[in-house]
């Protein structure tokens, strides 16, 4: 029989375009880290039904959310980096919000999209509905 598991060493390197020389290997979300995630916005949205202008500050916190849950979980390896205390390089954390912040937006949008694409979420999303 098959094995029907997710297996967290099947990962994709993803040369990135917008940072010569970046890289970033990731993995696909197990199916309970795709419905935790999905809880998790599901929820969100559920509670931002109140005024238009709450639904929108909090439809901003859940794409945040997402996004954050979707670095710390996927990216396995990377060679992105940032000046250090000292001024040298240091390799970026990119399960620390702070650092995922840092990212220049070309770089962090490009590897959200690979993320995307790797764990079909747009795919889901209209099944569910």
């Amino acid at each position: 029989m098959p094995l029907a598991i997710s297996n967290a060493s099947d990962t994709v390197r993803r040369d990135l375009k917008t940072l010569e020389g970046g890289f970033v290997e990731a993995r696909r979300l197990t199916y309970g880290e795709k419905l935790q995630r999905r809880a998790m916005v599901s929820g969100m949205k559920f509670q931002s039904q109140r005024g238009k202008k709450d639904f929108e500050g909090e439809m901003q916190l859940v794409n945040e959310h997402a996004t954050i849950f979707d670095f710390k979980n996927c990216i396995i390896n990377h060679n992105l980096e940032k000046p250090g205390a000292d001024g040298e390089p240091v390799k970026m954390d990119l399960t620390n919000v702070a650092d995922i912040r840092l990212l220049d937006p070309r770089v962090g949008e490009e590897i959200d999209t690979f993320l995307g694409e790797l764990n079909n979420f747009d795919e889901d999303d209209d099944e569910g509905n």
